[in-house]
């Protein structure tokens, strides 16, 4: 045997006994559950503070709008007489700790800007705020994989990734836009409070880029951070004030975010159904009433005076109705309405437009949602926040650290800390906080 065989035969020997006795520890991986558990619904922090986004975002210019003669800012007082007073506000800076509230014009634009399919999204965070235990103190966090699975845009193939991500950013920083002043008196045991802390949504939106070999930069991958405002303190804390969640179901929000935009007529009765139906209980609605929240109070009185356009805008609610069943909701007409009810409807009968009008529909949660609730608490718990990640080991943050090139020293500087604390984490002798722990785990992309 040649010289040079025998030394590449010891070389080659060496390093599988190497990796045979001493095998290196690869970068812990952290895996978040599904925000769905069973892959069909969960809780969510449904209050009327909640509601209230919901209704800026889906309804926009029918809400009536005033201009406040003290500074002449755009506000949306919700109609509450029993309860306290939210009014809402708009903001084009959600991201600063206090957010300007706009002026009439600045905040007809934003508002005119909204998009319904942000709905979904301000949904998929009342689910993540409503499964934390201090949601006014803890973070969630939600990467483009979740978003993507949940919003439903995962399946569409006409789209690339960077355009994909490019409509999620613009959505998921509308919510955040939206604030609100609360003032409510005191109700039984639960005294009078005030929340001066106008932002209902504190979210930061990462992005990260790669640049193609034209030169071109694309957007390849973004994670939400985000956190409840005050407000979260009183409408969602177990132990004090209210606590106020309901169920929201995954085909809800897909359907709401697929056709937020083309079908804004179904879009709105989602999300008003969402909010008004409580789990155990059939809803009675009047047909006016339902048409009213899908297309304005204001378009249905207008149209009674117009045969076509009745003919025009009961089409669009048969066909509304169904793309509300294709959610899952359970929607039944009353059974005077025939025409309605039939899957293969005839000839309208005359005096239908007053029958629509004066229709009963009864409506129920969506089975998934009803499925959800009959499930034993313990397997509600949903596994998506930093309170449940194991903070990881020592090993993984050094080996992930030297993997992406960084000196101690560069590393400190990014988590904004000393060259001791990483030391001290990377030696074992310090455990991640759980303050910190959103962040290493972003830095050193350990998901």
């Amino acid at each position: 045997m040649k010289l040079i065989e025998i030394i590449r035969y010891k070389w080659n020997s060496f390093k599988k006994a190497l990796k045979t006795s001493a095998p290196s520890e690869k970068p812990q991986q952290y895996k978040k559950a599904s925000l769905f558990p069973n892959g069909k619904a969960n809780k969510a922090a449904l209050s009327l503070v909640m509601r209230g986004v919901a209704e800026v975002l889906s309804q926009k210019m029918n809400l009536p709008w005033k201009v406040e003669a003290s500074n002449n800012t755009l506000s949306y007082e919700q109609i509450n007489s029993s309860k306290g007073k939210i009014c809402y506000y708009i903001t084009d800076n959600p991201e600063t700790p206090q957010p300007d509230t706009l002026v009439e014009e600045t905040a007809l634009n934003v508002i005119d800007q909204f998009d319904p399919r942000a709905c979904a999204i301000h949904l998929i965070y009342c689910a993540l705020a409503a499964n934390l235990d201090k949601p006014w103190e803890q973070t969630f966090v939600i990467d483009d994989k979740q978003l993507l699975e949940y919003t439903g845009l995962v399946r569409r193939r006409d789209l690339c990734k960077h355009e994909q991500l490019s409509i999620l950013y613009e959505l998921l920083r509308q919510p955040a836009q939206i604030l609100a002043r609360i003032v409510w008196p005191k109700q039984g045991k639960v005294g009078a409070f005030t929340v001066a802390d106008l932002k209902i949504w504190d979210i930061t939106v990462l992005r990260d880029y790669q640049t193609d070999k034209a030169g071109n930069t694309k957007l390849v991958g973004l994670k939400v951070i985000g956190k409840a405002g005050a407000w979260a303190k009183y409408f969602l804390n177990k132990s004090e004030y209210h606590y106020s969640t309901g169920v929201i179901t995954k085909k809800t929000v897909q359907k709401l975010f697929s056709i937020g935009k083309q079908n804004i007529g179904a879009a709105r009765m989602l999300v008003w159904l969402t909010f008004q139906v409580q789990p155990g209980k059939q809803d009675s609605v009047m047909g006016k009433t339902l048409m009213e929240i899908a297309y304005g109070a204001e378009k249905v009185s207008m149209v009674e005076q117009d045969r076509q356009l009745r003919r025009s805008l009961a089409d669009d609610f048969e066909t509304d109705l169904k793309v509300v069943k294709d959610a899952g909701w359970h929607v039944e007409v009353n059974q005077g309405t025939v025409w309605l009810k039939s899957e293969h409807p005839t000839k309208r009968p005359i005096g239908y437009w007053n029958d629509l009008l004066n229709t009963t529909l009864r409506i129920q949660l969506p089975t998934d949602a009803q499925e959800y609730l009959a499930l034993p608490e313990n397997q509600h718990i949903v596994n998506n926040n930093e309170d449940t990640l194991k903070p990881p080991t020592a090993n993984a943050i050094r080996e992930a650290r030297k993997a992406k090139g960084w000196s101690r020293a560069s590393f400190a500087t990014r988590m904004g800390k000393s060259i001791s604390w990483v030391d001290a984490i990377e030696t074992g002798h310090r455990q991640v906080s759980k303050k910190d722990l959103p962040k290493i785990i972003d830095e050193l992309e350990l998901e």
